[in-house]
């Protein structure tokens, strides 16, 4: 037989360059698929990075809103450099990006923070960055609250409001009965709220936990059943100079009177009567477990007072008999603060309080036998107890001009 060497050649070559353009168009288009799988690795590891960004940059605002909440007054003490009314910017790395935070505190506070992640393929930076503007939330919002139980024994209007700062709500800017408004609100987190046969001119806010014993009518307002709000343990404050002084003083047991001319932090290891003079701002660290001056007077008016902040550490604070704690009859002029350490404050006889009780440890206790006895400013505390004829009356201007209780976020916008 014979065999044809040439054709037989020929057929090789061609299933030669057959497999040859098979391998070419399987080499071309695994290529593409290579390429089109790196595309969308890098779209998809872009896209996830974009997102990533953008939880990096929240992670700033986070610490930057906690920083504002817990300690306001010590940024700089945690590393967050002051420049005029700046803070920052403070950097931090995470285990999937870093970021950059700043917090401005003028015009309006707000904290900018941005993200930085880095693509994984490419390895280029990707950032996000984030404004939020934050809203103060008042300390002193409330006439009268409670983390626990409201019990008001008695009859007659318990709770109103006026304001010190509004000439139709005040007479020189001091209450005037025949001036008030219907927003001295109560509130509290847990426990029952009994009004008794008194009334409330304002609304009531009640924790889910809370409850109502009394008639609705009672209240001149709404009844909410989802109040939810921060109320902070007292931190003693640091002096400028770190230090604290010695009080002056004269007179002794019961005739020590503590008369401050001069403006400053002191230490008070007694209840003897304390007169703070025209323009003078005191800070006071009482740490006389029982605390219960003689009087506590505030000088100079509504144009010129005085201010007095007072800190209990422990113990109790009592206001007995004729006993008048008086802020000019201005609110703002007087705080007294009870830190976790006081359980338990007492006003007794014919007593009056001008200012601001805020001790949440503490039960309030109010046994007066006169007819004009009251509170006139805003108590916040554990519990409150009243018995006799006494009244609250808030000073609405305490939500603007007294202290800050927290921040929250109002506004939120990317750049």
């Amino acid at each position: 037989m014979k065999i044809n060497l040439q054709k037989q050649r020929r057929e090789q070559g061609s299933v030669l360059v057959m497999t040859l353009i098979v391998g070419v168009v399987l080499l071309v288009a695994m290529t593409s698929y290579l390429q089109l799988v790196t595309v969308q690795a890098v779209s998809v590891g872009r896209s996830q990075v974009w997102n990533t960004a953008l939880t990096v940059a929240e992670a700033g605002i986070e610490e930057g809103l906690a920083q504002m909440n817990n300690s306001p007054n010590k940024l700089s003490a945690n590393q967050w450099g002051k420049s005029g009314t700046a803070f920052g910017p403070v950097t931090r790395n995470l285990a999937i990006g870093n970021f950059g935070v700043m917090i401005l505190t003028n015009p309006v506070p707000s904290i900018f923070s941005t993200g930085y992640v880095t693509v994984p393929v490419s390895g280029a930076i990707v950032s996000r960055r984030v404004k939020v503007t934050v809203q103060a939330q008042p300390l002193i919002n409330l006439a009268a609250g409670t983390v626990y139980n409201i019990n008001f024994n008695g009859n007659g209007i318990a709770v109103d409001s006026w304001d010190s700062q509004n000439p139709s709500l005040s007479t020189n800017g001091r209450f005037d009965p025949a001036k008030t408004s219907t927003n001295g609100s109560i509130g509290s987190l847990q426990g029952l709220v009994n009004l008794g046969n008194h009334s409330v001119q304002g609304n009531l806010y009640l924790g889910p936990t809370a409850s109502y014993g009394s008639n609705t009518g009672q209240i001149s307002g709404t009844i909410f059943s989802d109040y939810n709000v921060r109320i902070p343990d007292v931190v003693l404050p640091d002096p400028d100079n770190g230090v604290w002084l010695n009080p002056p003083s004269s007179g002794s047991g019961n005739s020590l009177v503590h008369d401050f001319t001069s403006s400053g932090y002191y230490s008070i290891n007694d209840s003897g009567k304390i007169i703070v003079r025209a323009g003078v701002i005191v800070t006071l660290d009482v740490k006389v477990t029982n605390f219960a001056p003689a009087s506590l007077e505030v000088q100079g008016g509504t144009a010129n007072s005085g201010t007095a902040f007072i800190y209990q550490e422990t113990g109790s604070m009592s206001i007995a008999g004729n006993t008048a704690v008086d802020a000019s009859l201005k609110p703002e002029n007087l705080y007294y603060f009870g830190l976790p350490g006081v359980t338990s404050i007492t006003f007794s006889g014919n007593s009056m309080f001008t200012g601001v009780i805020y001790a949440p440890q503490a039960d309030l206790t109010l046994n007066g036998g006169g007819n004009n006895n009251g509170v006139v400013g805003s108590a916040i505390t554990k519990s409150i107890s009243m018995n006799g004829h006494y009244n609250f009356h808030y000073d609405e201007s305490l939500a603007r001009t007294g202290p800050i209780s927290s921040y929250v976020a109002s506004s939120w916008q990317e750049f």
